[in-house]
């Protein structure tokens, strides 16, 4: 889903205050619980996206699913958002803040994917590999995919390193297919 214009206005908004209030990281954990909370739950999605449920009904049920969880600026924003008519924004908001506030904190993400679970030996070797300056922190997303067969796919932004076996056969098979020493007729 990408971010709109005004989501990411709303969380660099969000960011810039919770910065003057010293409190970043807090609402950073409340951005991460509330934008998991919508993507676990269809119904909170449908509801906030819905043009027929009123706002009152909207900003009860927000409070009710989030109040005691998260904090008070936290609160304020939702309420804000919603009295705006802005709820089907908070899903893209959540996302863009814990995009800002990663790169605001130099935490790039790197994404493995292989066949089976990596231990942490493992994902610290691949935390090795990739690391080659200092000034950034990284995130490892494990993603688990047989289909690959063994060996591992990893993504940093926009670059992908692709060691999988099924890789591999594919080139094979390509290799054999485009075979020079036999003659087609």
């Amino acid at each position: 889903m990408k971010d709109s214009l005004a989501a990411k206005r709303y969380a660099k908004s969000l960011i810039e205050l919770s910065q003057d209030k010293k409190i970043l990281a807090e609402v950073y954990n409340d951005m991460v619980l509330i934008n998991g909370t919508i993507n676990e739950n269809h119904d909170l999605q449908l509801l906030l996206n819905s043009p027929v449920v009123n706002t009152d009904k909207k900003q009860k049920i927000l409070s009710e699913v989030f109040s005691k969880a998260i904090s008070e600026l936290s609160n304020v924003f939702l309420q804000l958002i919603s009295s705006k008519k802005r709820e089907s924004l908070i899903q893209q908001i959540t996302s863009s803040f814990i995009a800002q506030y990663k790169a605001l904190k130099n935490i790039v993400v790197a994404e493995v994917t292989s066949a089976i679970s990596l231990d942490d030996k493992q994902l610290d070797a691949i935390i090795d590999l990739i690391s080659n300056d200092h000034k950034n922190s990284y995130e490892v997303v494990e993603k688990v995919d047989p289909e690959i067969i063994g060996g591992f796919k990893l993504r940093v932004g926009d670059q992908q390193i692709d060691a999988s076996i099924s890789k591999e056969l594919r080139e094979l098979k390509k290799a054999f297919n485009d075979n020079p020493y036999i003659v087609e007729y």
